[in-house]
């Protein structure tokens, strides 16, 4: 098929529900007809982590979440090479067998969101109220729970398209804003 025609890219705090909406967006789609693929800009980092867990002799789920491991295994990657999970993310993007590729896990204001905007990627902001958030993060079970905020993210650098509210994730209003922002988005012409 070749390179997707369509991309989403997803961004918000710990604990907002982007992988909710993206599952969400990524059934609503497939409704639609359209072939769709998650590809996680954070990848390597679950990678790495594992790695870490299995040389201290211990185990974790391939997409559990160590955030203190996490944000530090990033921290020296982009040190190391700024571009690293930026590059690797578009190559997996231009692997993609899929018309439309959604990426939930956008992180970095500064080197990735001017990657994947260059590369015609729409941008969605997901909310919730902080409380809704905390109440998520426990329940999830993070082995390491890092304080987010969006001025530690720069989330301000990012000109989002679209958004989603995830205060309240109850079926109906998750399928009516994701049908609303399918409905607008897919409406854009391809460039």
């Amino acid at each position: 098929m070749g390179v997707p025609l369509r991309k989403l890219a997803l961004y918000g705090l710990a604990g907002s529900g982007k992988s909710t909406v993206a599952a969400s967006l990524k059934a609503e789609l497939e409704e639609r007809g359209h072939t769709v693929q998650v590809i996680k800009l954070a990848e390597p980092l679950y990678r790495i982590q594992s790695h870490i867990y299995a040389t201290a002799g211990k185990q974790i789920g391939a997409w559990e979440h160590d955030n203190d491991v996490l944000r530090t295994v990033a921290t020296w990657l982009r040190r190391i090479n700024p571009d690293y999970l930026a590059d690797d993310f578009l190559a997996r993007v231009t692997q993609a067998s899929t018309g439309v590729v959604i990426n939930d896990d956008l992180r970095d204001a500064t080197t990735d969101y001017p990657r994947l905007a260059a590369d015609g990627f729409a941008f969605v902001h997901i909310t919730c109220t902080d409380e809704m958030r905390a109440q998520r993060l426990h329940a999830r079970g993070d082995h390491t729970i890092v304080p987010d905020s969006n001025a530690t993210w720069g989330y301000d650098k990012i000109c989002a398209d679209y958004s989603v509210d995830t205060t309240t994730l109850a079926p109906r209003d998750l399928h009516d804003q994701v049908d609303t922002l399918l409905t607008k988005w897919l409406a854009q012409p391809l460039d």
